[in-house]
């Protein structure tokens, strides 16, 4: 690989590769493999051992906070960190609000916040959120527990009136017959715990990522049988409460035309390829079962399959850029690597831009996001190690970003 700074980088990477950016990534991808062309992008250059962290050239990490720390409100810090949000704080600070996926298992630091403020009394329930305020210097100011008594909060997403909405990866409940499985709004300016709501008509599902654009909730489904779905409001949402305050509908998404379910986790490049198939969207009458009813994870999922929702294999990170919708889904494909999703809402169409193939391309892509200069798609894989941070370029090229390595 060649070193490239990274102002050539984003400069570069910016332009168009010929036709290969009209075609697509996934068949400028096809393109360059059948005729012997590298599939590789140089990046950001060669990754250099740094510690806990390989990174390229000019790239450096610091360690801000770890399980076990003491925070500000004289809680140890929780552990299992996932989904985080970042907004621009006071004075060049940073506001991270973080989830931590503990899943009622021995050995898990509790997300400790005050009764009246647990979503779950049951204290086996003990995952949640922490917020930190990091000023521009890297030091964290103040910390602290901010939301509590849920379970497995895994991803989630950001909003633009300066929220988190953390998700529950599960469908269960305890002792106290509570439900889990719920979506639950922080904001992100809070000055200490809240209350944990659930957004109820959103739906109770084994949840992964949220991604809010033009008024709508996107949201994924972690499992390996998964519909893609949307809730769409009744009042559009001016602050943190507002969702889980006022009602809405929620739908799942189908291939346009299809009387059948179709499922995607094998075969799609072979019948679909690049293109851009139109979809609709299916209404999903009961977004969870009524007080008191047992029922499984499938609730929703079954009523939306039953209308030929289109069938997804296990999907996670969801994010938005250029008024597209991405998401991943980590085991799908012909080779169970992953593959890489757009939704384009103007044109109601679905396209899948990438299909890893062999683990050296990418291997089970997990969170994702967009980088603002590229537009590239930065991916999280979550695998056996190693594990890497892999860019996805526009004209459909892998590269390395980040490798993870033991802790010294």
């Amino acid at each position: 690989m060649t070193v490239v700074d990274r102002r050539s980088f984003l400069r570069s990477s910016a332009g168009v590769a010929g036709g290969l950016l009209i075609a697509g990534p996934l068949q400028a991808l096809a393109a360059r493999s059948a005729a012997g062309a590298p599939t590789t992008a140089d990046g950001y250059g060669p990754l250099r051992n740094m510690g806990e962290l390989s990174l390229p050239r000019g790239f450096s990490f610091e360690v801000i906070s770890r399980e076990g720390d003491a925070m500000s409100d004289g809680n140890a810090t929780p552990g299992i960190f996932d989904g985080t949000g970042a907004y621009p704080g006071p004075n060049g600070s940073t506001i991270l609000i973080r989830n931590h996926e503990n899943r009622r298992r021995e050995g898990e630091t509790t997300v400790v916040v005050p009764g009246g403020n647990r979503y779950d009394s049951d204290p086996t329930y003990n995952a949640g959120c922490t917020k930190l305020v990091v000023a521009g210097n890297g030091s964290v100011q103040t910390s602290f527990a901010v939301q509590g008594g849920t379970s497995t909060n895994c991803a989630g997403g950001k909003t633009p009136w300066r929220s988190w909405i953390t998700c529950e990866e599960v469908y269960d409940q305890g002792a106290t017959g509570i439900p889990h499985g719920y979506a639950f709004e922080i904001p992100a300016d809070t000055p200490g715990p809240v209350e944990a709501i659930p957004i109820r008509s959103a739906g109770r599902f084994v949840r992964e990522a949220v991604a809010w654009h033009g008024g709508i909730l996107y949201q994924t489904e972690d499992r390996d049988q998964s519909v893609f779905t949307r809730y769409r409001p009744n009042r559009r949402p001016a602050r943190a409460g507002d969702l889980a305050a006022g009602g809405g509908v929620l739908e799942a998404l189908k291939i346009k035309g299809s009387s059948t379910t179709i499922d995607t986790a094998t075969g799609w490049r072979s019948r679909f390829g690049n293109r851009r198939v139109p979809v609709e969207w299916v209404l999903i009458e009961e977004p969870e079962p009524a007080s008191g009813e047992v029922s499984t994870d499938s609730f929703m999922r079954d009523q939306a399959l039953a209308k030929g929702a289109t069938d997804f294999e296990r999907q996670e990170g969801a994010w938005v850029g250029d008024n597209r919708v991405y998401f991943d889904c980590t085991s799908g494909g012909d080779a169970r690597l992953g593959q890489i999703w757009e939704y384009n809402p103007q044109g109601r169409t679905l396209r899948l831009i990438y299909e890893s193939q062999s683990e050296a391309e990418l291997k089970n892509p997990d969170n994702l996001t967009v980088v603002p200069e590229t537009k590239d798609l930065l991916l999280c894989e979550d695998a056996d190690p190693p594990m890497f941070l892999r860019g996805l370029t526009r004209d459909g090229r892998i590269y390395d970003f980040a490798r993870a390595e033991d802790a010294p």
